[in-house]
């Protein structure tokens, strides 16, 4: 039976083994198969579950964290509390994904926070001192301001991000995000999600069918549970910017096999 289970999930599954190579379980998404006959004295399963799930979330965070343009971690900082800027041309189904987003994150986060009781709007100018807030900028634009945009972009700072049919749909940097306007809502609220993800370190993709980093799922929001533990990990006070995969690993205790 458990080599049935782990023929269904695939690469999903992880084989759950003891040191002596006996093969005890399969852990795959949402789901523990154990053998039903084994001494919990000789077999400490409890443990031996913690420890491949940690494994299965840190190569998790490893997978969506680099991607094409980072080698190291890249994060928000923790000096001061977030405020999402709509600047130009957003509607309402843009607020609620966004204060629905928000909530999400800051339950994930232990070390940045967004404000929630309001998102900034065109007409907001802080106009004090000390400013409370860090600012994310998001400017959803029309084609030709987009393109003039995209024409003049600084390719070290900006980065791009493309539709299922390549084409590129939003510049994307640590502060802002510029989005174009005439894309189908459920893209639109996807790279919603996307960017501001993208600006928080999250720059690579999952082979996972439910995970919101598939690049398949170009229209879905929702995390998969998977996604969110990965969050939750790197904004868990443990991480910072600047580690590599190694420096990831080692923080984590995670092992260097496959």
């Amino acid at each position: 039976m458990l080599e049935n289970v782990r023929n269904n999930y695939g690469s999903q599954a992880i084989p759950l083994k003891v040191e002596r190579g006996l093969y005890i379980g399969v852990l795959a998404p949402g789901v523990l198969y154990l053998r039903g006959d084994l001494n919990e004295d000789e077999f400490p399963l409890h443990e031996i579950v913690h420890e491949n799930s940690k494994e299965k979330i840190g190569k998790h965070l490893i997978d969506i964290t680099f991607g094409r343009d980072n080698a190291k971690t890249d994060l928000f900082t923790e000096s001061l509390k977030y405020l999402i800027w709509l600047d130009v041309m957003y509607n309402q189904v843009d607020l609620k994904v966004l204060n629905e987003f928000i909530e999400l994150l800051n339950d994930l986060s232990q070390s940045v926070r967004f404000e929630d009781e309001k998102i900034a709007l065109p007409s907001y100018r802080p106009n004090y001192v000390p400013n409370p807030y860090t600012h994310y900028k998001i400017s959803i634009v029309g084609e030709g301001f987009f393109k003039e945009k995209l024409d003049k972009r600084d390719s070290v700072r900006e980065q791009i991000l493309k539709d299922r049919k390549g084409r590129t749909v939003a510049l994307v940097r640590k502060d802002q995000m510029i989005l174009l306007n005439d894309l189908p809502k459920d893209e639109r609220r996807y790279f919603l999600v996307k960017g501001l993800l993208f600006s928080m370190g999250f720059h690579g993709e999952s082979s996972s069918p439910d995970s919101f980093f598939n690049p398949g799922n170009t229209c879905q929001i929702n995390l998969s549970d998977l996604d969110k533990e990965a969050i939750r990990l790197m904004y868990g006070g443990r991480l910072q910017s600047g580690l590599d995969v190694d420096g990831i690993r080692k923080a984590l205790g995670m092992g260097y096999k496959d």
